[in-house]
């Protein structure tokens, strides 16, 4: 019996007695793979199995317009130490133990043994989209030509394409179309000269993401193509879009919710001093606020304490500034005034700084 499965890992796996570990308790026999298919940058597996009831945990459909890859088993040679089995690596000519074997043992040797790994062939690209283009259209399509742009220039396609935006194996894909005689402007970023590029004909235009450009591909096809698949795609691309804009517009509700409520609760100077008093440590007598110009003006509570030898109070630099949650703009409305332990607030001035300290005078 065949089942399709999804599978979580299937390129460049070990083969260990026959078999592939592609997922959480799914190991494969390589020889009953029949086809892998991928959709989405997922995986799957056309499997042969006389062990449905087992393997239908895993299973799962891809769209009929999923695109097949190919796929072989690759023999290569590895070195092993004889000692602790580990690979072998090479400096230049000499072979070590990266576990230091070659140093700790006089007789040291290691064996070569041939393995065997599990290895998916990444189509071209044409080709990879090209097969998603004759399933999702249902027609025989024939790749032309392609036109690439990015920041630096290119050639820009003078025409519209219906926004999409899904992946397959390796591609993501952003726009698809009918497209008859389409037109591109191609240039370069230092040359101010336009050259038109014209494709006589109907094609089925596919535009992709390439690293920090896009890429345009042609098809000429046969027959009428079937639109449904990529109506399909557009509407869940502009499902997903709506999602993400009433998410985006609820995080922005939110944030503006929790700084109102912030600007209603500082707004009250009350609280502030509240919140100034309950940061100080046992030992000060009041807190001042300074002002600092770092890129910009902030403001920053001291812990104060009380001179013994006047009416005024001093602070040090070096001590920690107390941690409070006070936006700058409503701590400005405090600077260079302490706020004692009982709640008075006093205007003070700095009069001398002795060693590390700054006097304050009311």
């Amino acid at each position: 019996m065949e089942i399709t499965i999804r599978v979580e890992q299937l390129n460049n796996v070990s083969i260990k007695n026959g078999r592939v570990r592609a997922g959480d308790g799914l190991h494969l026999d390589v020889l009953r793979i029949r086809r892998i298919l991928a959709w989405g940058r997922r995986l799957y597996v056309a499997y042969e199995t006389d062990k449905a009831d087992y393997y239908r945990q895993f299973a799962e459909q891809p769209p009929p317009y999923a695109v097949e890859l190919k796929h072989k088993v690759e023999r290569y040679e590895v070195d092993i130490c004889n000692k602790c089995r580990g690979l072998v690596e090479w400096d230049a000519d000499e072979p070590f133990c990266p576990r230091g074997c070659h140093d700790h043992y006089d007789d040291w040797s290691y064996r070569t043994e041939v393995r065997e790994r599990f290895l998916i062939e990444p189509p071209r690209v044409a080709e990879e989209v090209g097969q998603f283009v004759q399933k999702a259209f249902n027609v025989d399509a024939e790749f032309v030509a392609s036109e690439f742009r990015n920041l630096a220039g290119g050639c820009r396609p003078q025409f519209k394409l219906t926004e999409v935006d899904f992946s397959l194996y390796e591609v993501n894909v952003v726009g698809l179309g009918i497209v008859e005689n389409p037109t591109f402007e191609c240039s370069d970023y230092d040359s101010s000269e336009i050259e038109k590029r014209c494709y006589d004909g109907r094609y089925i235009a596919v535009q992709i993401g390439m690293g920090t450009g896009l890429e345009v591909l042609l098809y000429r096809f046969e027959g009428e193509p079937d639109l449904s698949v990529m109506h399909q795609l557009h509407e869940e691309y502009a499902a997903k879009k709506r999602e993400e804009e009433e998410r985006r517009r609820r995080a922005e509700e939110e944030a503006q919710r929790r700084m109102e409520e912030k600007e209603k609760k500082w707004r009250d100077p009350a609280k502030v001093v509240e919140a100034i008093k309950a940061a100080l440590p046992d030992w000060a007598d009041g807190a001042v606020i300074v002002t600092r110009s770092i890129y910009g003006v902030y403001y920053y509570a001291y812990p104060v304490k009380r001179s013994r030898h006047g009416s005024g109070y001093y602070y040090s630099p070096e001590w920690r500034a107390l941690n409070i949650s006070v936006p700058d703009r409503f701590l400005e409305r405090l600077a260079d005034h302490v706020v004692m332990r009982n709640g008075k607030v006093l205007k003070v001035q700095k009069a001398e700084t002795s060693g590390r300290y700054v006097a304050l005078t009311v």
